[in-house]
């Protein structure tokens, strides 16, 4: 069953950091850290922002896109790897300050960078079980306040900015007919928990011993993340080629038939590889890892608002959206532009 997207909004921070305010504090210089990456700045919150803070000035931004008023969601979709507190959820949190919302089931799914996949296909489920007629997804991260920011940990710390992004998804396509809606096709996940290890926050966590957190796991930066680096990107490259290829083979169509691809903005280097991969050039492939860096849970959402913006998605557009993240999860989905 088809579904609509009929509204992209977006938020980052004020904040421009920079890889020469970063490289110093990595041990590293800003010249590495863009050629390694790709990355060029980054957005941070400040001390008094928060990961729900992000998300409603996105999901604010979706409903004015979409002209949808916040008392028409049924259902709110939240993914982050950086939530306010570890109880309770960012869902509930937006949908207690976003002005309007009435007091609607609120989730959120802990999906890495997959998530706008993820949502995307509950969206679609609760829509055709009639559960939800207009559905709020959102990702959001302020990573910022979890960075390790020692040599220890420059190659994964290097990469991370914030922001949120957010979709509002319907059945049906938007009552305004001059306006462009992204009907959402096909959608196609996977996971793989055997390489969980690979890309992991340990701590606080009940796999840790006789407490979630302790000193002892503080001074071990457990609170931090690690990453298999090399592991992680061949995954990732390989999985989302073959998962491109599985979609949209299914669907009747070639990947020389996808006008645009809206991937999760890992880095530059995975961005390039997809690209050699799929034998498709860096046009086709929306991009902004240079100015934001990794926004984790949100990339993607913000990749697809940015499409919006830049007037990418015209009547017949094909677009591919792709993600990998941690857990192993990833997936794609297949989406046209339309005016139905």
């Amino acid at each position: 069953m088809s579904c609509y997207i009929i509204g992209a909004g977006a938020a980052v921070p004020e904040r421009v950091v920079a890889n020469a305010e970063l490289a110093p504090l990595l041990g590293v210089t800003a010249d590495w850290i863009e050629s390694t990456s790709g990355i060029r700045e980054r957005r941070w919150v400040t001390a008094e922002q928060s990961t729900s803070d992000l998300a409603v000035a996105a999901v604010q931004e979706a409903l004015r896109h979409a002209g949808v008023s916040a008392e028409k969601i049924d259902y709110l979709i939240g993914c982050t790897l950086s939530p306010d507190y570890q109880v309770p959820g960012v869902a509930p949190l937006v949908q207690r300050k976003l002005a309007g919302c009435r007091p609607v089931p609120s989730v959120d799914l802990r999906v890495g960078c997959a998530a706008i996949l993820y949502s995307l296909q509950l969206a679609r489920g609760l829509i055709a079980s009639g559960g939800a007629r207009t559905v709020a997804c959102f990702g959001a991260e302020a990573q910022s306040k979890g960075l390790d920011l020692s040599p220890r940990s420059a190659e994964l710390n290097m990469l991370f900015g914030d922001g949120a992004g957010a979709l509002i998804v319907r059945g049906d396509a938007h009552p305004d007919s001059d306006q462009f809606c992204l009907r959402v096709d096909d959608v196609l996940l996977a996971s793989d928990g055997s390489f969980a290890q690979d890309l992991i926050v340990r701590a606080p966590g009940t796999a840790n011993g006789a407490r979630w957190i302790s000193p002892e796991q503080l001074i071990g930066g457990l609170q931090f993340g690690s990453m298999n680096g090399r592991n992680v990107i061949l995954h990732a490259v390989r999985k989302l080629a073959e998962t491109a290829v599985e979609i949209t083979e299914r669907n009747g169509l070639g990947l020389d038939e996808i006008d645009l691809v809206i991937p999760h903005q890992a880095n530059g280097n995975l961005l390039s590889a997809l690209s050699r991969k799929l034998s498709l050039s860096r046009e086709r492939i929306i991009s902004n890892v240079g100015r934001y860096g990794n926004t984790g849970g949100a990339s993607a959402f913000i990749a697809l608002w940015q499409a919006y913006r830049e007037e990418r998605l015209r009547a017949g557009t094909t677009v591919l959206i792709v993600a990998f993240g941690a857990g192993f999860t990833w997936g794609a989905a297949l989406c046209r532009v339309t005016t139905d």
